[in-house]
């Protein structure tokens, strides 16, 4: 039986953002700055590497930067107005995907300690103590907060440190985004897929082939972590 559990997020606790939902908030955002989406659209994907990795400081620096590529000046008010929305829009996102809560009861029944890994945009911390999550995870990494990304190998010791457990002693679970599969086995920590993709374009990110364990269900989880 593994000690201790590290998570992906989107797309493993949480389902990925679909691209329909994902371009109306940029919509939004461009209207809110006075820009057209066909205008805006490009330039805001164009640093989505930048929000995910924190190299613009905070999620108003993420605004500004876009912002800057487009000649746009951005007032306080329209910045109340866009971080108003991100945020919404974020606690919208951050919702549990059915089964999720009561698979993390199970495993924190078996005593197993949880860590998070993701990589994010400053958003997903500023709300996170709200979430259904918070209180299951004893240690988190924020990649806008580390300014380090999967499938770096630190992003998952980091966590395993704050939970006091070795690698060969941890399961690795996510939806394959970032490389992060391949990255924890790297590390010598086993990995599993969560394969429970909806149908429909969903917003993800290094995306790379699997060839070991899966899982379709979250349900399913508690029974590989105790064997």
């Amino acid at each position: 039986m593994y000690k201790a559990v590290l998570f992906d997020l989107f797309g493993t606790l949480i389902y990925s953002p679909s691209m329909d939902k994902y371009r109306l908030m940029v919509a939004d955002i461009a209207v809110i700055l006075g820009q057209s989406y066909d205008s805006f659209y490009e330039p805001w994907m164009s640093i989505n590497d930048g929000r995910l990795d924190g190299s613009f400081g905070s999620s108003e620096g993420d605004i500004l930067a876009a912002a800057e590529l487009v000649g746009a000046k951005v007032s306080d008010d329209q910045m109340a107005q866009c971080m108003e929305l991100r945020r919404s829009i974020t606690r919208e996102f951050l919702a549990p995907k059915d089964g999720v809560i009561e698979m993390l009861d199970e495993l924190r029944g078996m005593g197993c300690g949880l860590g998070l890994v993701t990589d994010c945009v400053f958003d997903v911390p500023a709300v996170w103590s709200a979430t259904a999550f918070a209180s299951y995870f004893a240690a988190t990494h924020f990649s806008c907060e580390t300014k380090v990304r999967k499938p770096a190998g630190s992003t998952y010791l980091g966590v395993l440190k704050q939970l006091d457990v070795e690698p060969n002693e941890t399961l690795f679970v996510g939806d394959g985004g970032s490389d992060e599969l391949n990255g924890a086995e790297r590390c010598g920590i086993d990995a599993l897929m969560i394969d429970d993709l909806v149908a429909g374009e969903m917003l993800r990110v290094g995306v790379t082939d699997w060839q070991g364990e899966r899982v379709a269900n979250v349900a399913d989880i508690a029974a590989v972590v105790g064997r």
